[in-house]
């Protein structure tokens, strides 16, 4: 029969064993709540954002009354791109500070900052905008040799169009034109 004093030991050990896995335990658990309290805090966060991301873009009435006039293409007030009138005008200002809230958003989404998720309720300006054969034309003018060859300043909204309407690439046309040739003059003045 083992003495009492092993027994007494035996059972000490034992219960600072329990006592310890507990202690894992409740440790295990705390570090649980504090892993999605993380994640609703960065989630709050993100949409907070992404609402301030959304005023952003109604905040000047100026551009928005731009923006109807890219949206309804066919009525006789919509935007027309004339290279001769374009530069220096309120439409070329209007239509650089939306192009550049786009690629805004569109590089946090490169970036992995935001989530197709948290903005595709942007899909319908993204899709008014890029998409419009306008805005196609001052793209391609801008990269045309008597402006800026390889212009890379808008390939971002082109990557949020892209994302946006669930388009791997865009084969042809004047926006995978724009993206190839900034992406060429980008490789080539990285490689210099």
């Amino acid at each position: 029969m083992p003495s009492p004093s092993a027994t007494f030991i035996d059972i000490a050990a034992l219960a600072v064993s329990v006592l310890g896995l507990i202690g894992l335990l409740f440790a295990f658990l705390q570090f649980r709540l504090s892993r999605k309290a993380n994640e609703a805090s960065a989630q709050a966060a993100r949409s907070s954002f992404v609402l301030e991301i959304h005023k952003w873009f109604r905040e000047n009435s100026d551009e928005i009354q731009f923006f109807y006039r890219l949206d309804y293409e066919s009525k006789p007030n919509s935007f027309k791109f004339d290279p001769e009138k374009f530069p220096h005008s309120e439409d070329e200002q209007h239509l650089d500070a939306l192009l550049y809230k786009l690629v805004f958003v569109g590089g946090l989404l490169k970036r992995g900052v935001l989530e197709s998720t948290d903005i595709a309720w942007m899909s319908f300006i993204v899709s008014a905008v890029m998409g419009n054969q306008e805005i196609q034309a001052y793209l391609k003018w801008l990269q045309s040799a008597d402006q800026v060859p390889g212009h890379s300043e808008f390939v971002d909204a082109v990557f949020l169009y892209q994302v946006l309407n669930k388009v791997p690439k865009i084969q042809g046309g004047v926006l995978d034109q724009y993206r190839k040739n900034a992406i060429t003059q980008l490789s080539t003045v990285r490689g210099s």
